[in-house]
């Protein structure tokens, strides 16, 4: 009874360590916003870093010639390894970015081997700000393909429009206007095939064929914090990239990391139905005719 007593404690504290185990491995939240490219550019020096999903990462050096062209010539230094994200030791403090090469071409500090740790004392979806051991603090600022559009990295990308999005703004004053925020946005989604809460365009009711579409979730989510915005929010360039922002995060629980860009088409303030009509009808989807019989 004694022996049988003490089996199953052992099974249960093991048991435990397993779950500890588990847990202090899993990885923070951040680390999907780390993921893909970015750039650290020093006087004529480019450097591309770019974070992938499975762990990996790959570095390459750039020297620019003149007339800011990449100097051909010029050695490019290669660095591949592996990369992991760890969880601040106390609430509060840095996330750790630990980078350790596997290979290393051209002249440079890093080492085959040798782990590379940087404190992230900053990070957004366009920039990071680091501090690597007893060094100074660096930004790396997210780099926006220039490749073609329908591809990063290997990966397919898809632009997909929210369709105009219009709401009343709330009112601060009962003497104030009536005014409209009308609203056109194009995500950029990568790795869409599958992907829950985007949708191929139905063709049979006139939807682009290779077209893709946004859940009627999302643009919920979208249309109801818009609705909540007041004309203070939303009057300046500068005041509406905060929105910007706020667009990024209530859609990146949707999309995770397949959300790589959302881009403003056209933003318009109006107090009129005719300025709302005039919105709507310049991004509302062309109807198809259908061909004549013979045709």
């Amino acid at each position: 009874m004694k022996n049988g007593f003490k089996r199953d404690a052992r099974r249960v504290m093991w048991v435990l360590v397993a779950l500890v185990l588990v847990a202090c491995d899993k990885e923070p939240p951040e680390r999907d916003m780390i993921v893909g490219p970015w750039k650290d550019t020093i006087a004529s020096y480019h450097t591309i870093i770019s974070f992938r999903s499975n762990g990996s990462f790959g570095i390459i050096r750039l020297v620019e010639g003149q007339h800011s062209k990449i100097d051909e010539k010029a050695e490019r230094v290669k660095v591949d390894g592996k990369w992991k994200l760890l969880p601040p030791e106390m609430e509060g403090d840095p996330l750790l970015l630990i980078m350790t090469p596997e290979m290393v071409v051209g002249d440079t500090p890093w080492a085959v081997d040798t782990p590379v740790t940087y404190l992230i004392e900053r990070l957004t979806r366009n920039s990071m700000l680091l501090r690597p051991s007893g060094g100074e603090r660096i930004t790396w600022d997210r780099l926006r393909s220039t490749k073609a559009p329908e591809e990063e990295d290997g990966i397919p990308l898809t632009q997909v429009p929210t369709g105009p999005l219009v709401v009343g703004l709330t009112k601060e004053r009962l003497n104030e206007d009536n005014r409209y925020l009308c609203v056109q946005l194009i995500l950029t989604v990568n790795d869409v095939e599958g992907l829950r809460y985007v949708e191929p365009e139905d063709t049979s009711v006139g939807g682009a064929p290779g077209a893709y579409r946004l859940h009627p979730s999302l643009l919920e989510a979208l249309v109801l914090h818009m609705s909540r915005l007041s004309y203070r929010d939303v009057r300046s360039l500068k005041r509406f990239h905060e929105v910007r922002a706020d667009f990024i995060r209530i859609l990146t629980p949707y999309l995770g990391s397949h959300l790589q860009d959302i881009k403003v088409v056209k933003v318009v303030v109006t107090s009129t139905r005719d300025g709302v009509s005039e919105f709507v009808g310049e991004f509302a989807p062309e109807k198809v005719i259908a061909p004549e019989a013979g045709s």
